[in-house]
């Protein structure tokens, strides 16, 4: 079933998903059907199998995406918009927001 769930994605995020573009195509393509296919095709983002809330905060998720953490924020209670915050290669800086 199709949601008519919308995806914002900040700056920074399509300037990394740009790079990632140039410099790892084969990745970028990973990134790229996850965020613009199956994202908003699920009824509900946070129930993925690659879904996990972040500690301390209230709806702030992160998706696994091969070696990329998809970080974004669940707004309104019916999962109707996901704004993505940052898409970053995991280290230790992932997760500073």
């Amino acid at each position: 079933m199709m949601t008519n769930l919308r995806i914002d994605i900040n700056n920074k995020a399509e300037k990394f998903l740009e790079k990632l573009r140039v410099s790892q195509p084969k990745d970028y393509v990973k990134v790229a059907a996850f965020l613009y296919v199956r994202l908003p095709a699920c009824e509900n983002p946070c129930t993925l199998p690659n879904a996990k809330r972040l500690q301390g905060f209230k709806n702030h998720y992160r998706w696994r995406v091969g070696d990329f953490r998809i970080v974004g924020i669940v707004e309104n209670g019916e999962f109707k918009i996901v704004q993505i915050v940052q898409i970053s290669k995991r280290d230790e800086n992932t997760y500073k927001i």
